[in-house]
Formats: C-alpha cells, sequence, structure tokens
C-alpha cells in the first residue's frame, strides 16, 4: 500500500516544517489529493489515522480534499475538467491536451496549536 508511505513521507515533512518554524503541536493537516495521483482517498485516511497518532497526537486532524482534473488544449488553448478520463479537447475535439491540476498530491497548510498556518507545499 503506497499510501503507507506517501502519509509517513508527509509525517516527516510536517514535522521538519513545523521545526523550522519553532516548533508547536500539530493540530490539522490539509492536503489535496488530484484524481490522477494514484492515491486511493480512503487508503490515505486510514494510514493517516494510524501513523499520525504516534508522531503528533490522536487529536491531530486531515483535511483531505480530493481534486479533480483539469487540462488545457495544447491546439487551441481550451482550458477545461476532464470527464470520464477522456482527455480530448470539448471545443475542438482533439488533442494533445496538457494536465494543469489532478496529477499531484499537495500539502497545504498546517495548522499547530497556536493556530498559526504554516504554508508548505508536496509535489
Amino acid at each position: 500500500m503506497h499510501e503507507r508511505s506517501l502519509v509517513q513521507t508527509l509525517l516527516k515533512q510536517v514535522q521538519q516544517i513545523v521545526a523550522d518554524d519553532g516548533g508547536g503541536r500539530v493540530k490539522e493537516i490539509q492536503v489535496q489529493v488530484g484524481d490522477l495521483s494514484g492515491v486511493e482517498p480512503l487508503l490515505f485516511e486510514a494510514a493517516f489515522a494510524e501513523l499520525a497518532a504516534h508522531v503528533f497526537s490522536e487529536e491531530c486532524r486531515l483535511l483531505l480534499e480530493v481534486v479533480p482534473v483539469k487540462a488545457v488544449c495544447s491546439l487551441c488553448g481550451q482550458r477545461f475538467e476532464v470527464q470520464n478520463y477522456e482527455f480530448l479537447c470539448p471545443v475542438c475535439g482533439r488533442g494533445p491536451v496538457d494536465v494543469t491540476q489532478g496529477d499531484q498530491v499537495k500539502l497545504m497548510s498546517i495548522t499547530v496549536d497556536s493556530e498559526d498556518v504554516v504554508e508548505g507545499v508536496k509535489s
């Protein structure tokens, strides 16, 4: 299950960011997961629930947002949301298209005990 190793990497990254920012108790971690990232949200949440309690505390929450796939047509420049994994432009009906969103796992924010938010990014 690669979700477990992704969560382990995420938690290490969060620990480093919080330590670099002066420390604090992590209350919440917000993550975006793209539809094309290969991450199963339920498995990611289960791995987080298991591992985060050992690293931070049982009160540490995960806010997981599943992000749709968006693309831009290389021929006509139309931007669109990919439906049913059909990577064809809805305007000109052709491709190729470039994916602009939905193929990554991204750390959006960390909330620590002082309610300060530390911004970070994971691709």
